[in-house]
């Protein structure tokens, strides 16, 4: 007699800590998106969702693990962050690498376009796939020039000696919306926090936990969570 076992495949999970959440409410209107392959025997990633609070510094608020990065996981991922976390908090911005999948999820849906939400890129991702094709550190140097300045003439004057000497760069970079890398344009939505280094250092506290179990990676968030509310509570109580 054959046994029809059924098969069951880790696809995703999504978990938050109250306190985060709670704590959202006084942080910076701006949340960083960062991922890490998680090392080990699954070929699974982990996300990291984090803030600024009022003090500037990080905020971790919620975790994911994936079996791949895809448009379902992104849409996935994206809408439980909009129903556990945003909530009914109006301008958002998002900083996040151009990952299609991303793309796609805050282009179809109203609810994630301006003024409602906000999407900006990592300027450190961008900078990675235009030196992918100019291996160049004039380029970067130029390139981080004219998206740190908060004056356009000295954005056009930066940009005209991209264009002088890198066309194809100009080119590419003149492809994407100019307030989504650049801080003269973006109308002070981020805050002046031009990548997802915000998320990647918190994401490097984590490197302990990938290649544990999921479920252990779980409980080492946790105590990590714990462990920082407990050094900013007595630090606050200090100042006191």
């Amino acid at each position: 007699m054959t046994l029809n076992i059924p098969e069951y495949i880790f696809r995703y999970v999504f978990w938050e800590f109250k306190p985060s959440i709670d704590g959202f409410v006084y942080c910076r209107p701006i949340i960083s998106i960062d991922n890490k392959h998680v090392y080990g025997k699954y070929d699974i990633k982990i996300l990291i969702v984090v803030a600024i609070n009022v003090n500037e510094s990080i905020f971790p608020i919620a975790f994911a693990i994936c079996s791949n990065k895809s448009q379902e996981t992104w849409t996935w991922f994206l809408n439980h962050l909009k129903e556990h976390v945003v909530r009914q908090h109006s301008g958002i911005c998002l900083i996040s690498d151009r990952h299609g999948g991303i793309l796609s999820y805050v282009q179809t849906l109203d609810a994630q376009k301006e003024p409602y939400a906000y999407h900006h890129y990592c300027v450190r991702h961008l900078k990675a796939n235009i030196q992918r094709a100019h291996l160049n550190k004039s380029l970067h140097y130029l390139m981080w020039m004219a998206t740190t300045d908060y004056q356009e003439c000295k954005f056009r004057m930066q940009m005209e000696l991209i264009r002088q000497e890198y066309e194809g760069a100009y080119r590419w970079l003149m492809q994407h919306e100019i307030d989504k890398w650049t801080l003269h344009k973006d109308g002070g939505r981020r805050w002046e926090i031009l990548t997802t280094n915000v998320s990647e250092s918190f994401n490097a506290l984590l490197k302990s936990v990938r290649g544990l179990p999921v479920t252990a990676m779980v409980h080492m968030s946790f105590k990590q969570m714990a462990e920082r509310f407990v050094e900013r509570s007595c630090s606050a109580s200090s100042l006191l």
